[in-house]
């Protein structure tokens, strides 16, 4: 689920545990080390959709860094060519002089797709590393991507720093340049203003919501339209949901409260998406529940293709039998989808830090 916004000191996620962080000047203004905003070149050389170059097919903005693909017909695979660039005087102001022989640095191009749940990326370069030009090739796979797809390159720490003092960053992971961003829009759906993002009110204005004690709440009375709200009146909570840092404990308790509320809202998603499919046909009734089938149906039944799994789960959540079974596999798969002890060990760890 994507968060409503994140600024900070950001951190590769596979080194400290941090989800992506918000591009801007806001980065750079308040990172409390060195930062290169927009300081890698990059650049894609070329798409092919299916093996093929993408020609007249799709809209290409270079300046904006922007392809649509929305009047697109079926394509399975897009694989983006090019070169991340890092300038050796980037490399210099983000690392201290004692680092410059053997720079501590990776490169590396992140790819994120909210609406996919999907953040995955691709190291270009690592340690020891040398300002120069990196290539890349890079594939979005059309089944397993929604709505907009961001890829952006960032420079990282590999190793723990000096600290002492110096205006360069300390922390393995630590983010200390990125590029400009390429956006790459699939279809229409978006995450802004959609389930992914909730809205905040107070419950106790509304009947129908549940009373002040529940932190989040999923309303279905519109099944075209299903939409999340917080509660206001659990002000701390919502004011660290908001938060829009990358390192620090509030970040980190951020992620495990959206794995909390992600985890139960897509579990109703699911288990809703199951009751409006055809047990005839596998059709579910909704647009959005055709998104909560691709992503959960390979989980759910391996051994079954698409249609027949659609089908196997409109059955099984009619049947009084097999619904236990399924309220397993369903906690599995949603289980699945979040790196849960990850983003709880993280929390743990900034707790016992803040102690020493």
């Amino acid at each position: 689920m994507a968060t409503v916004n994140e600024e900070g000191e950001a951190v590769e996620p596979d080194e400290e545990g941090e989800d992506n962080v918000q591009t801007g000047s806001l980065v750079s203004q308040s990172l409390p080390h060195e930062y290169q905003e927009n300081a890698l070149e990059f650049d894609v050389e070329s798409f092919h959709l299916d093996g093929t170059p993408l020609g007249d097919r799709g809209d290409v903005d270079e300046d904006e860094q922007f392809l649509s693909l929305v009047d697109e017909g079926s394509w399975k695979t897009l694989e983006l060519e090019g070169t991340v660039t890092v300038d050796q005087d980037t490399v210099e102001d983000v690392f201290p002089f004692d680092e410059w022989e053997e720079t501590p640095g990776r490169l590396a191009l992140v790819k994120e797709n909210p609406l996919a749940m999907s953040r995955d990326r691709q190291i270009l370069a690592d340690s020891p590393l040398d300002g120069g030009t990196y290539d890349f090739t890079l594939c979005i796979n059309r089944n397993d991507h929604r709505g907009r797809v961001k890829i952006k390159p960032f420079l990282t720490r590999t190793e723990k720093g000096d600290s002492g003092g110096s205006k360069h960053a300390s922390k393995v992971g630590a983010r200390v340049a990125d590029g400009l961003s390429w956006v790459i829009r699939l279809d229409e759906r978006d995450d802004g203003g959609s389930l992914l993002m909730p809205i905040i009110e107070d419950f106790s204005d509304y009947d129908s919501f549940p009373d002040e004690d529940h932190i989040h709440y999923l309303s279905l009375e519109a099944p075209r339209n299903p939409q999340l709200y917080l509660n206001r009146e659990h002000p701390q909570v919502v004011e660290v949901l908001n938060n829009s840092g990358a390192t620090g404990g509030p970040p980190r308790l951020r992620d495990v409260l959206y794995d909390y509320i992600e985890h139960s809202v897509w579990t109703q998603l699911l288990m809703q998406t199951a009751r409006d499919t055809s047990p005839d046909t596998g059709e579910p009734e909704y647009g959005w529940q055709e998104d909560v089938l691709d992503i959960f149906l390979d989980d759910l039944y391996p051994g079954l293709g698409d249609d027949e799994a659609a089908i196997q789960l409109a059955e099984d959540v009619r049947s009084h039998v097999d619904i236990p079974d399924l309220v397993q596999r369903i906690e599995r798969a949603v289980h699945q989808q979040y790196d849960i002890p990850s983003d709880t060990t993280n929390l743990i760890e900034e707790a016992i830090q803040s102690d020493d």
